[in-house]
């Protein structure tokens, strides 16, 4: 920017400044160095305008230093705070992983519990058909011996003997036998009647 020169008035002598800064800024600087001196020169002390202003001048030395300061500790608070910034952040990522992954597992132990929940059932209807069955299968039973002690009834009425068949040419085993008197008597009848009716064969005719 370019310099002008600003003409200020401190304590009744006027000062040429150049400067770039504005005229009124110039003129408020200068407002303040007035104000310094003659506050320095309150002090009851008997001093020159020399001395005020040096006094004044070393005020606002101070003043500057305690704001360089007061900068400093406020840009360390500054950078503090993002330090902190970023590892809360870092934390909230961590945090925000944790999170997901405890989502995840929770929507797969709600499937996991439906599965179950679907194998409970099936299990329930299951044991409902096996109880019906073991209900039914004691009636099943009772009847069938009900329908035995009727036919046994029925079998005793009518004089029903159980009788085993026995093979006339089979012997326990299932071997030839020889023929038993029964069937001798059979044969022999069947000769005697054969004989009666051929009387010449009886005599030894020809």
């Amino acid at each position: 920017m370019e310099k002008k020169r600003v003409s200020v008035q401190i304590e009744g002598r006027n000062y040429v400044v150049i400067t770039s800064d504005d005229p009124a800024y110039v003129h408020a600087v200068a407002g303040e160095v007035t104000a310094g001196i003659r506050k320095a020169a309150q002090t009851g002390r008997h001093l020159s305008t020399r001395d005020c202003a040096i006094i004044t001048a070393m005020n606002f030395c101070d003043d500057v230093h305690r704001a360089e300061q007061k900068n400093k500790d406020v840009a360390e608070k500054a950078n503090q705070i993002i330090r902190q910034s970023g590892e809360t952040g870092r934390q909230t990522r961590e945090l925000k992983e944790k999170l997901t992954g405890a989502i995840n597992e929770n929507t797969a132990l709600t499937k996991r519990i439906r599965a179950l929940e679907d194998q409970l059932h099936t299990l329930i209807k299951e044991n409902e058909q096996l109880k019906k069955a073991a209900e039914s299968k004691p009636l099943e039973n009772e009847k069938k011996f009900e329908q035995t002690v009727r036919d046994k009834k029925t079998e005793k009425l009518m004089g029903y003997v159980p009788m085993r068949q026995y093979s006339l040419f089979e012997e326990e085993g299932g071997q030839p036998s020889a023929p038993n008197q029964a069937t001798q008597a059979i044969q022999n009848s069947q000769n005697n009647q054969n004989n009666k009716y051929n009387p010449g064969k009886k005599h030894g005719r020809h």
